[in-house]
């Protein structure tokens, strides 16, 4: 019976009661393993609920900068073009 817990402990200088109570604590208030299993578990499914949704933001983020970088290139040629004709009138009033 030395190879039960609660004898070794008992053969380390604890007492009865010190053991009864630490076993009553741990069947009551000690986390089992199934217990840590389980939280692992919810865990885990909120942390790939968090990476699912930062995925999804980055990809709104991605289509936003997309969306941004065509109508910067619209606004660059649509100022060159308004450039070019500046350039035409004043040509057109200074030169004739």
């Amino acid at each position: 019976m030395s190879g039960v817990p609660a004898f070794k402990l008992v053969e380390a200088g604890f007492s009865k009661p010190q053991v009864e109570a630490l076993a009553e604590f741990r069947q009551t208030e000690g986390a089992r393993r199934s217990d840590l299993l389980e939280v692992e578990h919810r865990l885990e499914t909120q942390i790939g609920e968090v990476e699912h949704r930062l995925e999804t933001k980055i990809g709104e983020v991605r289509s936003d900068l997309t969306e941004l970088k065509g109508e910067f290139r619209l606004l660059k040629w649509m100022n060159g073009f308004v450039l070019a004709f500046l350039v035409a009138i004043f040509a057109k009033i200074f030169l004739h």
